[in-house]
């Protein structure tokens, strides 16, 4: 698989890659802010590789727990690239500390990262998202998710013209996936890094 600063062939060397990003992400003056997903993914590691090897067998309900989890860390993989790459700004030598590969890297404008993103639970069934506002940002879409996000996650989404907004009626003792996106006035897109929380 090649997606962007994404490159791995076989599951094996993606389970080498979670493993090599936290490890050189980590004390790496380059990225002093890194998501949380990057401190996900380091746990997240070891498990996929033991799973990797429980599979081994094709044993159908262990290929079940293993597909499962290279969703998951493919997901947060993701997040912690685009965060690398806003960071660095097309440097493929900052890229490739990171861990990741730089081959496909393209100079000029990278995607806008927002980089942080709050979450307030005060009231049940209620969250409130905070996102700083973006200069140049003519729009904000807040979303979420009930599962763990991957490439076919279905978002919902509503719209605000601040990087606050209220989302209702969620379920109490339900997990969600929470983001922001800034809209600019060409288009352009930013987004905030994915945050996970338990609703009251």
């Amino acid at each position: 698989m090649k997606k962007g600063i994404i490159t791995f062939n076989t599951e094996h060397e993606l389970a080498t890659l979670i493993e090599n990003v936290p490890e050189k992400m980590k004390n790496n003056p380059t990225f002093t802010d890194p998501p949380p997903a990057l401190a996900e993914l380091e746990k997240e590691g070891p498990e996929f590789r033991e799973l990797l090897r429980k599979a081994r067998n094709r044993d159908k309900e262990w290929v079940a727990f293993k597909n499962t989890k290279k969703a998951k860390v493919l997901a947060l993989l993701e997040e912690v690239a685009e965060y690398v790459i806003a960071t660095c700004k097309g440097d493929r030598g900052l890229i490739l500390s990171s861990g990741f590969d730089a081959t496909d890297v393209q100079t000029g404008s990278v995607k806008p990262f927002i980089g942080s993103l709050d979450i307030e639970l005060s009231t049940p069934g209620e969250a409130i998202l905070h996102a700083k506002n973006q200069k140049g940002a003519v729009a904000y879409i807040h979303q979420y998710a009930t599962e763990v996000p991957n490439p076919n996650t279905v978002w919902h989404s509503e719209g605000s013209t601040t990087g606050d907004h209220t989302f209702t009626g969620l379920y109490s003792d339900k997990r969600y996936w929470f983001r922001v996106v800034a809209i600019g006035r060409k288009g352009q897109q930013a987004f905030s890094p994915v945050v996970t929380r338990s609703i009251q």
